[in-house]
């Protein structure tokens, strides 16, 4: 969390250089770190516009059938939240049919959907 809290300041592009290893905790046994990268992603997506691509492809291809069934709901939220940073830069049409899926699936509840869905119409 502490590298995400610089990467505005990294002129030298160490993120860059670093963003497969940081990637690497979506692989992580313990579902809050998996949350907190997620999270963190977003603001990395922000200032760092280059690793859109390779932050979407990571997430999309995140198999949230690896987590417990209780954190599926807020691990694909927290999913569905950074790739909609990324698309008001950079929309993409896997970006546009994983959103899509994701909000015609069982995972999320009305409210979470109406949620996002109300954040597809402002962008």
């Amino acid at each position: 969390m502490l590298i995400v809290d610089n990467v505005r300041w990294d002129s030298e592009n160490r993120m860059e250089e670093i963003i497969d290893d940081y990637l690497a905790l979506l692989n992580d046994k313990k579902p809050i770190t998996i949350r907190q990268c997620i999270q963190s992603l977003g603001e990395i997506a922000s200032v760092k516009p280059g690793l859109n691509d390779k932050i979407a492809s990571s997430l999309m291809s995140f198999n949230i059938e690896d987590v417990k069934e209780t954190m599926r709901k807020s691990i694909l939220f927290d999913i569905l939240n950074v790739l909609l940073i990324i698309r008001k830069k950079h929309k993409t049409a896997e970006i546009e049919s994983f959103i899509s899926n994701a909000l015609s699936g069982e995972y999320l509840d009305k409210k979470t959907k109406k949620q996002i869905e109300a954040t597809l119409c402002d962008c």
